[in-house]
């Protein structure tokens, strides 16, 4: 039996699993930063549906409590129905201007129907007052009377109401969906 001598390693086998290593550690850095950039798109959307639904909710507080003051007495919200060629930040047509800064709207904070971690704080709305007009009963058989008195005309209220998910400032950083609708009280 003869004894060969042992080889030299050269250290190629150490140097391929040290590029290997560090592909995998690289595979693993890129799958934990897109897992982190997921995260953060779901909690956005999450965000924003939460911001709807509370939105919406304040939407349907600021109807109550628009049917809740009397017809003809105008004791809710900024009275826009008599503005000037340039009306103020409070009459602003467009709640993305109006509801998302502010502009010293009135906001009367709502129930938030969140509990816990996931609301961003309490919902918010803001009441314009537009004024009274005569509008037409339209049930699609033309100028019928209303309701067998008169000639199909009713005085009707208007009213223009914006609601927000919740307050910007008080959750900055946070998804806040603005909501707009008018209500017509006759």
């Amino acid at each position: 039996m003869t004894h060969r001598p042992p080889i030299r390693q050269r250290g190629s086998a150490l140097f391929f699993v040290l590029v290997l290593l560090l592909l995998v550690s690289i595979m693993a850095a890129l799958s934990l930063r897109t897992g982190m950039f997921q995260e953060r798109m779901v909690s956005g959307l999450r965000d924003r549906a939460v911001s709807l639904q509370n939105a919406e909710a304040a939407l349907r507080e600021a109807e109550r409590a628009i049917e809740r003051t009397r017809f003809g007495q105008q004791g809710i919200g900024v009275d826009c129905s008599m503005i000037a060629a340039d009306p103020p930040a409070q009459c602003t047509p467009h709640p993305e201007g109006a509801a998302a800064q502010g502009s010293g709207l009135p906001w009367v904070a709502s129930q938030d129907i969140q509990t816990g971690a996931t609301s961003a704080g309490a919902p918010q709305y803001a009441v314009q007052y537009m004024g009274r007009r005569e509008s037409d009963v339209v049930l699609g058989l033309g100028d019928e009377a209303n309701y067998g008195v008169g000639n199909g005309r009713v005085e009707a209220e208007y009213y223009r109401v914006i609601g927000r998910g919740t307050d910007p400032a008080a959750s900055p950083g946070r998804a806040t969906v603005v909501l707009q609708t008018t209500v017509v009280r006759e």
